[in-house]
């Protein structure tokens, strides 16, 4: 049985909104059904949603309340800035290399037998200065500052925190208005009690109070 004329480009269709709802899963706290919901309201990249305002997001995104929209928008202008530096790739292709001629096979000559030192050799620390620093201060990974994305992190989760009815901790008379700009006025003042985990790709991780990191942190 033959197929009706258009059958194809709905197929077509259907198939290319799936890839752009499945895009956006990559930003942290949208859901495979959320996602079909954003493209289906035109949301349907990560800059849109990175560029969105929280109450058009959660008007047109049935389900979605303003304060997670809040931290949505967030996560993805996090997650945008992140794939536009280079540190995300989404893509999942890597850059082909071309192989290199097989060398010729060295030739082999027997040598003697090195006789045992007569005293251990000296291991020689290759630890810089700037290492011995982190690790005197208690950063065994990463810079001694707070980077960027872990700024933004942490004004996404305590944001998030204070929208789920966590108490504030700075004078509400002088705080400003919106859940970010509280959220980073109580970084700026140093009272989140947060600690930041930093991975090494073995699978190492350590806790650093944030605290410590603030202390070599601009936050102007």
């Amino acid at each position: 049985m033959s197929k009706g004329p258009g059958e194809n480009d709905v197929k077509d269709k259907e198939t290319t909104l799936a890839e752009k709802a499945s895009l956006l899963t990559n930003v942290p706290g949208v859901g495979p059904r959320t996602a079909e919901k954003m493209v289906a309201a035109g949301y349907e990249s990560i800059e849109k949603v990175a560029s969105a305002s929280a109450e058009e997001l959660a008007e047109a995104v049935s389900g979605l309340s303003t304060s997670k929209a809040e931290v949505v928008i967030s996560e993805a202008a996090s997650l945008l800035e992140a794939i536009r530096s280079g540190a995300v790739n989404l893509s999942g292709k890597t850059k082909s290399k071309r192989k290199k001629a097989a060398e010729p096979e060295p030739e082999r000559i027997e040598l003697p037998l090195l006789e045992e030192p007569e005293a251990e050799e000296k291991v020689v620390s290759l630890a810089t200065g700037f290492d011995r620093e982190k690790e005197e201060l208690g950063i065994p990974i990463g810079p001694k500052w707070l980077t960027k994305f872990e700024r933004a992190r942490v004004i996404g989760a305590r944001a998030l925190q204070i929208a789920m009815g966590a108490p504030t901790l700075i004078d509400m008379s002088t705080a400003p208005k919106g859940l970010f700009a509280l959220a980073e006025a109580e970084l700026k003042a140093g009272v989140l009690p947060m600690t930041v985990r930093r991975t090494l790709p073995t699978g190492e991780y350590a806790d650093i109070p944030l605290s410590l990191l603030l202390k070599h942190t601009r936050l102007d």
